[in-house]
């Protein structure tokens, strides 16, 4: 099972003031690259939604003109900021479900057998996941043919070290990130907002290897992190040496 470390209330109470949180989609900085490598329309389609959190994307999605989203979290507290953000008068067409993304065969899950939606999308949440290929296998399964599945991680560079950190030398304007153990692939543990944080630590290759594995064709790989025009915008977001933080991927259900 996925570690479930948003139902912590101290932890999901300083989340809670992260961008992401206050902001939503305007809080999210990878979200103008992301945007691109979805459908240019979304009128009339199924969405899926893996790892929801507090629902941003799905609201986008039915705002677009998706048909019906089925949004998917472990997290009760996620799910309920998901509900309270989204009023039924307006976001009737989500359907929001407690689900461990890592067992999507499970109770709740999705059927392997029907091919339901065109579009699946997943934000930051695949990184948490031991066992990535069974979850893609089961996106894969259901999609319609031509289907569309785009997700964000956080980049192999940065999940990499055993011991993460930034460093800055004496007199420097940004910081650097060493890099150590990229080839060591498996669990990760961090600290973040004073608890232990458990993620999985896989290579490019191997998130562009286990989605071939389960029938996808990659479309597009890019990466996103701060550059010099960002931090002019948003001199809030820390200088990080220019590394990479977040990795985006798109991949096709081909029409057979």
């Amino acid at each position: 099972m996925s570690q479930n470390i948003y139902d912590s209330i101290p932890f999901f109470e300083s989340y809670s003031k992260y961008p992401r949180m206050e902001k939503g989609l305007a809080g999210a900085s990878e979200w103008p690259l992301l945007e691109t490598m979805l459908p240019s329309s979304l009128v009339s389609k199924t969405v899926l939604d893996l790892g929801c959190g507090d629902g941003w994307f799905s609201r986008w999605a039915l705002d677009q003109g998706a048909k019906a989203v089925c949004a998917m979290d472990v997290s009760r507290n996620m799910l309920s900021r998901a509900r309270s953000l989204s009023p039924p008068d307006r976001y009737s067409a989500i359907t929001f479900h407690q689900v461990d993304i890592e067992v999507l065969d499970g109770p709740g899950g999705l059927d392997p057998e029907e091919e339901t939606y065109d579009v699946a999308f997943s934000g930051l949440a695949l990184h948490y996941l031991v066992n990535i290929e069974a979850a893609l296998r089961q996106v894969f399964r259901s999609l319609r043919p031509g289907g569309l599945f785009v997700f964000s991680v956080e980049h192999p560079i940065f999940t990499a070290p055993q011991r993460p950190g930034f460093s800055k030398k004496t007199g420097a304007a940004s910081q650097d990130w060493p890099l150590s153990s990229y080839f060591a692939e498996g669990e990760r543990e961090v600290d973040w907002l004073g608890a232990p944080v458990r993620k999985q630590h896989r290579t490019i290759s191997r998130y562009l290897k286990t989605l071939r594995t389960v029938g996808f064709e990659v479309v597009v790989v890019d990466e996103w992190g701060v550059s010099d025009e960002d931090s002019r915008k948003h001199p809030d977001w820390p200088n990080d040496g220019g590394i990479p933080r977040f990795l985006l991927i798109s991949a096709m259900k081909r029409v057979q």
